[in-house]
């Protein structure tokens, strides 16, 4: 059964690596990624779901030329995006850290966290969709949040993320992420991850 006190040594390492605005951004991470895969009845470990909720932005905070450099020094495969916007490398550069200690699922869904990716995975596609509806976020309003989770699926609440975040893009005169609109499409063509 899921409990929090298992996590509390994980809770202390990770409050040591960033701010405390980062860090209770990662604890509704951490818990909305539980909630979401009780809500949809995903067979999927809610402790490990915790943990990625938890870890995902371990290198958030990182400056652009730390991220550039542990990537280039690691050699890691990024996505066009990637490359042109330092910020984005905090997914990738996390995954590999945690590597050596975590499961290959919750180091593939905390690379593709930011950019959603249709290799992301079960656990991928939770952390991606609780990473921008956990309460704390700002950038919807609470019918918005409180829409996208009557969604059916978790690839439907998905697909409205990206509907949204592809609005938000077109309105500041922007494009979504190659990997992005792949995962769109994917989804509205039924696919499941």
């Amino acid at each position: 059964m899921f409990s929090k006190t298992n996590f509390i040594a994980l809770e202390q390492e990770v409050r040591s690596r960033m701010s405390e605005r980062r860090y209770l951004h990662s604890l509704g991470t951490a818990q909305t990624c539980v909630n979401l895969a009780q809500q949809f009845n995903e067979d999927i470990s809610l402790d490990e779901c915790y943990e990625c909720g938890l870890l995902h932005d371990i290198a958030r905070e990182w400056p652009d030329a730390k991220l550039q450099g542990y990537s280039k020094e690691h050699q890691l495969v990024l996505e066009p995006e990637e490359k042109l916007i330092p910020m984005l490398l905090h997914g990738p550069v996390a995954a590999d850290i945690l590597k050596q200690r975590y499961s290959p699922s919750l180091c593939l869904a905390v690379r593709y966290h930011t950019l959603g990716s249709i290799y992301m995975g079960r656990m991928g596609l939770i952390l991606f969709i609780a990473d921008f509806l956990e309460p704390g976020r700002t950038h919807l309003s609470g019918d918005q949040r409180d829409s996208l989770l009557a969604k059916k699926s978790l690839e439907e609440v998905c697909s409205g993320l990206l509907d949204n975040q592809d609005a938000y893009f077109e309105s500041k005169g922007k494009s979504s992420a190659f990997t992005s609109v792949a995962l769109r499409k994917f989804l509205r063509e039924g696919g499941e991850l």
